[in-house]
């Protein structure tokens, strides 16, 4: 039976003390929790409550006594409304726990190998265990994991529309779920299935642009990653309830390993270009004595070898591990986890000001000086690839042929990882904003590099620039073609970066001096990209904008050379900003008045020589076309896209821009 009785448990967790009137309730009974005391809620009286309570006081003596004041139909209103939104919580979570514990196995089985594929940065599951886990009674920890793999990869599911996901609940369900399963779980003692909901989370929350979540996330998971891990290799456990047999057992150790470098994966991800400093460096992970990624089928059977020896040679920059020192596609893994410790490096370089930064114009640290950080970057990053088998080389193999090996989307990972550290090491040297006219070359604004190039080198890395953003245009176009579909908020990132730098080739073809023929058609695969991945990750819509206002502004100055004379990156500063961005902020409103303000400085200078300005209209009608199919949407369903108006500027507002 219900009561207003309450323990103090089920008060905090919110959801419903079914008790007979005496202690325990039958969630602390069943849970076995201690310390069940049953009492009525207490009453915090407001400030309102305390004023009104203080008139009547005052009044007291004036007034005759009276039966009870009738309590108003409106209040009586929100009494109820109040008290069924907290049984319709309780009743969630209820529903929620009943449903996670009797899915079939079938399904769960389906959406954990759509996880596993749809998420390769999150290769921890081992898939036999984790069932066995289901079998053998389905703990409070496995539902709290099963939910956050369902979050994510219920929004997956709309891209292969299976005949089994009607049986799912929506994903608000699993997000109430997991969030407080996870707030009881934090502070308990460690369990490797909290914290791999924890790194699932944390990717769900960046991509719903919840940065402080995903960060907070990502931290309490490896805190407790540590703490598992040393309990496992002290010499002498402080824990006593460490699993002896833990020892023997082949696949537990593996599984750890895999989480482990899954922290070390998000840390990666979460803090590039955040300026937050990582929390899981390399260094940490050699000093925790951490072996190398396990492969897939390693990872699948188990390994004898011992994964806490602490060899200091296995580390990530291990190639000379294999006869051959190459890595296939079952090392997955491992490569993913060495390419991300780049990319980091390469975001850092970017973020802490790239060849702005005191001292990089300097002779000895021009890109193309060995030695120099840049040179050194690019180095790492080529000594990775070339530590790879060639068949994990992308256009020279395609996405089909590992599709049907089952690696497809890992195949089209690796390369995305490789070709977007590429573009944005190259990127940092070119002009933000050329002319018509311009060829390949370097900075154009201050500070301006102190040594010349070497013949032909700002053309070679041209090539390098806007061939990486084909090839991330064209992968994630075949992958989608062949059904190895990406959509992470790191796949997002690559096809922002990739159309970016289309719509510039596209817009200034003689950067590359013509050789990027199909810049429109590979821009326009990635705005398709970014036109779904908007509606799966929130994380889109601001990189959708920022290519927006980018469009309008190189077609102007693609049209009429004359309108940003003299103009730099330093004129556009939070344009260039965004484009940088992974962890993307809107800035929607800046853009538009840097692209502005910079036509009205310019308008009272002397051109010298006339030019000739475009017609107004005709640019009303030319402007941004790549992009009109996106205005269309925005127009069309306005009325349901709520804050999504404040994104992109109305045509009449482009109108106004072009008529000042």
């Amino acid at each position: 039976m219900r009561s207003s009785l309450s323990c103090a448990f089920c008060r905090k967790s919110k959801i419903k003390c079914v008790n007979s009137g005496s202690s325990p309730c039958q969630k602390c009974q069943k849970s076995q929790i201690p310390g069940c005391i049953l009492s009525r809620p207490r009453h915090v009286a407001t400030r309102v409550s305390r004023r009104r309570g203080r008139s009547n006081t005052d009044h007291k003596d004036h007034e005759e006594p009276s039966g009870p004041r009738p309590v108003s139909p409106s209040h009586e209103e929100s009494r109820a409304e109040l008290f069924s939104d907290c049984l319709g919580g309780v009743a969630d979570i209820s529903r929620t726990d009943e449903h996670l514990a009797s899915l079939p196995t079938g399904v769960i089985l389906k959406s954990l190998n759509v996880f596993t594929n749809k998420f390769p940065e999150l290769g921890i599951l081992h898939l036999p265990t984790l069932m066995e886990a289901f079998e053998l009674g389905c703990s409070k920890e496995t539902k709290v994991l099963l939910s956050a793999i369902l979050l994510v990869t219920k929004s997956q599911l709309s891209f292969l529309n299976p005949s089994w996901a009607s049986s799912l609940l929506s994903g608000k369900n699993y997000e109430f779920y997991a969030r407080q399963a996870l707030s009881e779980f934090i502070l308990q003692p460690p369990n490797i299935q909290v914290v791999q909901a924890l790194l699932i989370m944390t990717l769900y929350e960046w991509g719903g642009r919840n940065f402080h979540k995903a960060w907070v996330y990502c931290g309490i998971a490896i805190r407790i990653m540590q703490s598992i891990h040393s309990r496992r290799i002290a010499p002498y456990p402080l824990d006593t309830d460490t699993n002896a047999g833990a020892a023997k057992d082949m696949i537990a150790p593996g599984i750890e390993n895999r989480t482990m470098w899954a922290c070390f994966i998000m840390d990666r991800m979460i803090s590039s270009g955040t300026y937050n400093p990582p929390m899981l460096p390399l260094s940490e992970m050699e000093k925790l004595k951490v072996s190398r990624p396990l492969s897939t089928v390693e990872f699948a059977f188990g390994t004898s070898a011992s994964l806490w020896s602490g060899a200091t040679g296995q580390n990530i920059t291990w190639p000379e591990r294999q006869p051959s020192g190459l890595l296939d596609i079952t090392q997955c893994y491992e490569i993913l986890v060495s390419g991300f410790d780049i990319w980091a490096q390469v975001m850092t370089f970017i973020f802490n000001d790239g060849r702005r930064a005191p001292g990089m114009c300097a002779p000895e640290n021009c890109p193309w000086v060995p030695g120099s950080p840049w040179s050194r970057t690019k180095a790492q990053l080529e000594r990775w690839r070339a530590g790879q088998h060639d068949r994990l080389y992308y256009p020279s193999n395609s996405v089909a042929i590992h599709m049907t090996l089952g690696y497809g989307e890992s195949f089209t990972y690796i390369n995305l990882l490789y070709y977007l550290s590429t573009l944005m090491l190259h990127r940092e040297y070119f002009p933000f904003l050329p002319t018509a006219e311009s060829g390949p070359r370097g900075p154009v604004d201050h500070p301006l590099l102190e040594a010349e190039a070497p013949a032909g080198w700002w053309e070679a890395s041209a090539l390098e620039l806007f061939t990486a953003a084909e090839h991330i245009a064209k992968l994630l176009h075949e992958a989608s073609e062949c059904g190895a579909h990406l959509m992470t908020p790191f796949a997002g990132f690559c096809a922002f970066s990739a159309s970016y730098m289309n719509l510039y080739i596209y817009r200034f073809p003689r950067m590359n001096l013509g050789r990027s023929p199909q810049a429109e058609q590979l821009m326009n695969f990635c705005l398709a990209y970014l036109e779904e991945f908007q509606h799966v990750w929130k994380l889109g819509e601001a990189w959708v904008s920022t290519l927006k206002h980018a469009s309008i502004l190189y077609q102007r100055a693609s049209t009429d050379r004359g309108r940003y004379l003299g103009k730099s990156r330093m004129d556009f500063d939070h344009l260039h900003q965004s484009i940088h961005e992974f962890r993307v902020v809107d800035r929607s409103n800046e853009h538009m008045q840097e692209i502005e303000g910079a036509e009205g400085m310019v308008s009272t200078a002397t051109y010298g020589p006339s030019v000739d300005r475009i017609d107004t209209g005709t640019e009303i009608e030319n402007l941004s076309a790549p992009l009109s199919h996106l205005l269309a949407d925005v127009s069309t369903y306005s009325h349901g896209q709520g804050a999504w108006l404040q994104w992109w500027p109305t045509l009449e507002d482009v109108e106004l821009a072009l008529e000042s």
